[in-house]
């Protein structure tokens, strides 16, 4: 049985397992997936920056956990997008506008991620987190209660975009993607629940990117599929209870009080580095 690995790339099935979880628990409350998955690695199992595509796999989960919960808005925004290529009436219509503001959401971190995609993990060390997650903590501390736009006509193409260049800015690690883009959304008004539907949608729509250039790219040597699939299946699992969980944070309107938490983590990240 020696002769068979269960180590993908330096990580085994417990490690794995333990940043698949890390990473579905914090992807989408607003607390930095990245910058808890380099410090977790870093205390509980000493490793060094974790390379891209330990990103990739976790991210896999989560968009899959994603994908699942937003299922209908998702077939409605895909529904609207081809109905409206034949109809006039049909562009009028909840699913077509919302195709389009996840696509104009979706562009600002799309150039970004392409232009810095080689020069990622340059930053992905404790003291680059810590300065994200001081950010995000003072982000989450500022960010007001929202408004009332809670559907796709009430959002303004311009809105999406400002909600985009927040994602954009959350490819540095320790910035919250969620955490920036609900934020965003709800200092233009947009009302909480449709602000997490907005921000997941738009996770999606990323993910997906990061995951076909995953595979275009491939994996390196010495990957393994058990470790992989472990990071897959644990992140989608616990994915899936945070973007439950953080709906209903948001409706109790306690979104802020992850800034304590994130900036004490911030902290540790610096004594550690």
């Amino acid at each position: 049985m020696r002769g068979l690995s269960l180590t993908m790339a330096g990580v085994d099935v417990f490690r794995a397992t333990v940043l698949g979880v890390v990473q579905g628990l914090t992807e989408f409350l607003p607390v930095s997936s990245s910058g808890h998955l380099v410090l977790a690695d870093r205390f509980l199992f000493g490793g060094e920056a974790l390379p891209l595509w330990v990103d990739i796999a976790t991210n896999t989960g989560t968009f899959l956990a994603a994908v699942w919960l937003m299922r209908r808005e998702i077939a409605e925004a895909l529904a609207g997008f081809f109905a409206g290529l034949y109809s006039r009436k049909a562009r009028q219509a909840p699913g077509w506008r919302l195709f389009w503001l996840v696509v104009v959401a979706s562009i600002p971190a799309a150039v970004v991620g392409l232009l810095i995609k080689d020069h990622f993990e340059a930053v992905n060390r404790p003291f680059f987190v810590a300065l994200g997650l001081l950010f995000t903590a003072l982000v989450l501390w500022t960010t007001p209660k929202g408004g009332a736009k809670d559907g796709p006509e009430k959002v303004s193409f311009r809105e999406a975009f400002l909600g985009g260049l927040a994602q954009a800015i959350a490819i540095w690690p320790g910035v919250s993607r969620s955490g920036t883009t609900i934020s965003a959304f709800l200092l233009l008004g947009v009302a909480p629940e449709f602000a997490a539907r907005l921000s997941f949608l738009m996770y999606a729509a990323a993910s997906f990117g990061v995951l076909l250039l995953g595979l275009k790219d491939g994996l390196p040597p010495g990957v393994q599929p058990l470790p992989l699939l472990a990071m897959v299946l644990t992140s989608f699992a616990s994915g899936y209870l945070a973007m439950l969980w953080l709906f209903g944070v948001l409706k109790a309107g306690r979104f802020r009080l992850f800034a304590p938490y994130v900036a004490a983590v911030a902290v540790l990240a610096l004594l550690s580095g």
